[in-house]
């Protein structure tokens, strides 16, 4: 269904070149004119494709973390507390935001696409600050401990 757009895109383009944009045509900076139909369909269709791989991955991300939070897991963990140590991503919007609460480390990026876990810091909406209380169910990701579930005051 998410194809659906990028197929009849593609196929309106291809009718209006065969069509009544037949004569369009646009000139490119090398002076080549070309049909001004064409001339947009690579640029849409890799741009769709990228889209929807990006967004198909955030979907399998959500379902494992899903499945993962329903199944009771062993590998599941629960911290309740204080948000210590609180550390925000830099003013310019890129790198980590980080904290503790009972001595265990957490730490995020707005821009981890496709990563496991609570990933929204403060810049972009997210809820966590110095001192609120939260009651966390994570697990061990590797390199970090992801956020499953994030319950506040």
């Amino acid at each position: 269904m998410r194809y659906a757009f990028v197929a009849l895109f593609v196929g309106f383009c291809i009718a209006m070149y065969f069509g009544k944009g037949k004569n369009l045509k646009v000139t490119l900076n090398t002076g080549q004119q070309v049909n001004a139909f064409l001339a947009v369909i690579p640029p849409v269709v890799i741009f769709s494709f990228l889209y929807l791989s990006i967004e198909k991955l955030k979907i399998d991300v959500y379902k494992h973390d899903e499945a993962l939070l329903n199944s009771n897991s062993k590998e599941l963990k629960i911290v309740e507390g204080v948000v210590e140590n609180y550390y925000p991503e830099s003013k310019e919007g890129h790198g980590n935001e980080g904290f503790t609460v009972q001595g265990v480390s957490f730490h995020y990026s707005h821009f981890e696409v496709g990563r496991s876990g609570y990933h929204q810091t403060f810049f972009y909406g997210g809820v966590i600050r110095p001192n609120l209380y939260v009651r966390l169910t994570y697990y061990d990701d590797g390199d970090r401990n992801a956020i499953l579930k994030l319950e506040s005051e």
